[in-house]
């Protein structure tokens, strides 16, 4: 057996987007953000940091899909009234969801960002934990 470091193998990198809270409730309605990489990408953890919470009380689900989607694989729900200040890890510990993130974010597909109420006056950041994939 022989091995060796692979120069162009799998890379691994964070992003910080920036969500500031729109009253629309369709799905992606919040926003979304295309693959930044061109390449598969294997989500490895998320975390939410809350500037500023909604005036609606809103829950936030977010995952990856199709533009205008509303997949759930990152956060389904969550509930991000109370949250001012707060650094919160994604899943929140929610009883479906108590693995960290492990989507795939292929080329073709979009980081969703959904509500289910208005989140007029949110402000917070999501950072996203990444690994870029090999396909050989």
């Amino acid at each position: 057996m022989t091995v060796s470091v692979n120069p162009a193998g799998p890379q691994k990198g964070w992003l910080r987007i920036r969500i500031t809270g729109v009253a629309s409730t369709d799905n992606g309605g919040q926003g979304e953000v295309a693959n930044p990489e061109g390449v598969t990408l294997g989500i490895t953890r998320a975390f939410l940091h809350t500037i500023t919470q909604s005036t609606g009380a809103a829950n936030l689900s977010i995952g990856i899909g199709a533009s205008g989607a509303a997949p759930t694989d990152i956060c389904s729900a969550m509930a991000v009234g109370g949250l001012t200040g707060k650094f919160t890890f994604l899943p929140a510990a929610e009883a479906a969801e108590t693995e960290s993130p492990t989507a795939l974010w292929t080329a073709t597909t979009y980081l969703d960002l959904t509500a289910s109420a208005t989140m007029v006056g949110f402000v917070g950041d999501l950072y996203v934990e990444y690994i870029r994939l090999s396909a050989s």
